[in-house]
């Protein structure tokens, strides 16, 4: 079965453009059901609905949120479509099974107060006259992170791959390669480029800048820097700035952003295509924020509201 498996992801990979965190997802799924058929001693033909269901039900009992058993289902159906297809299997022993109803939650905003002060926080820590050279370019090198993530809304892995030759430090804009291989430009605030632009002085005095790749290299040559380092970080600042760093990650950073541009009077669509969403849908989570504001509109400005 391992070998279907990376047939699979292989597919994925080239076919569907998965990135890699998908890619890893889908290896980490199939190999919970390639356990589960071992020790029931199941092959891939012999598996019917009710062997599928007592497998999501033991995932569920295992204390798996409804969004990872979701993630399982999804994952599972994708690669009996692709035995199926492939004429491995003659029947396909997902249809008919269902995955649990998931809710639209709202995502954790965080407020723009908050932010600023992480900012000034880090740049209190940087200020310091004592600080070695590598502790300021640790301190510069999030200050151009936090800015580029708040000013744009890119994922943090789309973040952490940007390369120096994508960054156009004349015309603020700035080539982000996303999801499927598309991609999108985004504009950069002038707080973004000024804190990137002061990075990239202190970064060339370790480093020759036409040999690097990355704009954010990590310790291993040719490599960026992990997204776990990053949201270590960017906790560990939290906490610093007196924030509660449970409620802070990379993502809320992406959900402050839009968030804050709706609340200042930005357009669904424009969100869309800075969030780099290929279905409006998706950015529709956002819309009680444009409910919130339709209903101060009328509360504020309706004549009849004002008699009441």
């Amino acid at each position: 079965m391992s070998q279907l498996i990376e047939n699979f992801i292989e597919m994925m990979s080239v076919e569907r453009a998965a990135t890699q965190n998908t890619l890893t997802s889908y290896r980490h799924d199939l190999n919970n059901l390639s356990r589960y058929l071992n020790r029931k001693k199941l092959s891939l033909e012999k598996v019917d609905n009710a062997s599928m269901r007592e497998f999501f039900r033991e995932i569920s009992e295992s204390g798996a949120t409804s969004s990872s058993l979701a993630r399982h289902m999804s994952t599972i159906r994708q690669f009996y479509k692709f035995l199926f297809q492939e004429n491995i299997i003659n029947d396909n022993p997902m249809n008919g099974v269902e995955g649990p109803k998931l809710g639209r939650t709202l995502p954790k905003i965080l407020s723009e107060s908050s932010i600023l002060k992480l900012i000034k926080h880090v740049k209190d820590l940087q200020i310091r006259n004592e600080l070695i050279h590598k502790k300021r370019l640790r301190y510069q090198r999030f200050l151009s992170q936090i800015e580029i993530l708040y000013s744009t809304g890119m994922r943090v892995s789309e973040l952490l791959s940007i390369k120096i030759s994508d960054l156009n430090q004349h015309n603020y804009f700035l080539n982000v390669m996303g999801k499927g291989n598309k991609e999108r430009i985004v504009p950069l605030t002038e707080e973004a480029l000024g804190e990137t632009r002061h990075y990239l002085d202190l970064l060339g005095y370790d480093k020759d800048l036409a040999k690097e790749t990355y704009l954010y290299p990590g310790s291993r040559k040719n490599k960026c820097l992990t997204r776990q380092y990053f949201a270590s970080e960017l906790k560990a600042y939290a906490q610093g700035a007196g924030l509660d760093e449970k409620n802070i990650s990379p993502h809320v950073l992406r959900h402050a952003f839009a968030s804050h541009l709706l609340q200042n009077g930005a357009d669904l669509r424009s969100v869309q295509q800075m969030l780099g969403h290929s279905d409006i849908s998706t950015t529709q989570i956002y819309t009680h924020i444009l409910d919130d504001k339709l209903k101060m509109a009328i509360k504020e400005n309706h004549p009849l509201s004002k008699k009441m």
